[in-house]
């Protein structure tokens, strides 16, 4: 995706989620939720859609009677007004990018850090909880954590949080000795 296509998604997303300035309260909570359960909801039903929903020899009105159908059996809330916006305006393309960009808009403003563990295995459900627990005391922020299962991690895990990797694998902290060995 082009940096004009995630521009406009991340605008897209700012409009629809209308966070911008607004104080954090349970009530902004509960309608930010509603919104992005309503997102989720609809493009749960419309995935199956996705190529007649962003066609491009198709007009709009046949993407809208395709829309209307699938909006039918599907309880999207607010959702439903801004995915007929964006299939009006042939941006339907953008709705996975727009979703996870109100995503990440709804966290920050919850004050919430999205952060991943990958290990080979999962994790016990106490591991997760001391690994959660560690990340909100060090960032000073709730955390919502992910585990990823993969083959690349040995033993150990790999913590990322934005920017940040916690390399406590095996590989990494072989690395490391051999870098201590060739550095002496």
């Amino acid at each position: 995706m082009d940096s004009s296509a995630k521009i406009l998604a991340r605008r897209y997303a700012r409009a629809y989620m209308g966070l911008d300035g607004r104080v954090y309260g349970a009530a902004l909570d509960a309608a930010s939720r509603e919104k992005l359960e309503g997102l989720r909801r609809f493009f749960g039903a419309a995935r199956p859609h996705l190529k007649v929903l962003t066609h491009p020899a198709l007009n709009a009105a046949v993407r809208l009677e395709v829309l209307a159908k699938i909006l039918g059996g599907v309880d999207a809330g607010p959702a439903a007004p801004f995915a007929e916006l964006l299939v009006r305006h042939n941006r339907f393309g953008l709705f996975d990018d727009i979703t996870r960009d109100c995503l990440t808009l709804y966290y920050d403003f919850c004050g919430v850090v999205r952060a991943e563990v990958c290990s080979r295995y999962p994790l016990s459900d106490g591991e997760f909880k001391r690994i959660e627990k560690m990340l909100g005391c060090v960032t000073g922020k709730k955390i919502s954590l992910r585990q990823v299962i993969t083959e690349r991690v040995i033993g150990g895990f790999e913590i990322r949080v934005g920017d940040m990797l916690i390399d406590a694998t095996v590989r990494g902290r072989l690395e490391a000795m051999r870098a201590g060995l060739l550095g002496a």
